[in-house]
């Protein structure tokens, strides 16, 4: 994790135009920002510890985004989970995972900046 640069996030979204959207966003912010198409490519990503913040939807294909957080690594990065529906199982193993936050889709862009930024605070403090 870094303190002297801006963090570095990871988006994650099965869905093209929800993951360039949140990528353009940010990085207009000064974020340095990858994304990754589903939870496999995520779960690799993560693996070198280069992520303060992730920004990850629930509801992909093959691995969800709680499964990928249940298995990263100690410390994990902070993380946001999208979704778009109402899964109580899925959102209740999320909180029992510590994902940073949760956001229901569609969401407001400055929820989603505000959270990201005290995400990266968090991580600042952490160091």
């Amino acid at each position: 994790m870094n303190v002297t640069k801006q963090p570095d996030v990871l988006v994650v979204d099965d869905e093209p135009g929800m993951r360039d959207t949140l990528v353009a966003i940010l990085e207009l912010q000064g974020y340095r920002v990858s994304s990754a198409p589903d939870g496999e490519t995520a779960y690799a990503a993560v693996q070198d510890g280069s992520f303060d913040v992730v920004v990850m939807d629930i509801r992909m294909p093959g691995r969800d985004g709680v499964s990928v957080l249940e298995e990263m690594g100690d410390p994990p990065p902070h993380v946001i989970l999208m979704t778009a529906y109402a899964q109580e199982e899925r959102l209740r193993a999320a909180v029992e995972a510590n994902a940073f936050a949760i956001v229901h889709k569609p969401f407001e862009t400055r929820r989603m900046l505000g959270l990201v930024a005290a995400a990266s605070r968090a991580v600042k403090e952490l160091a």
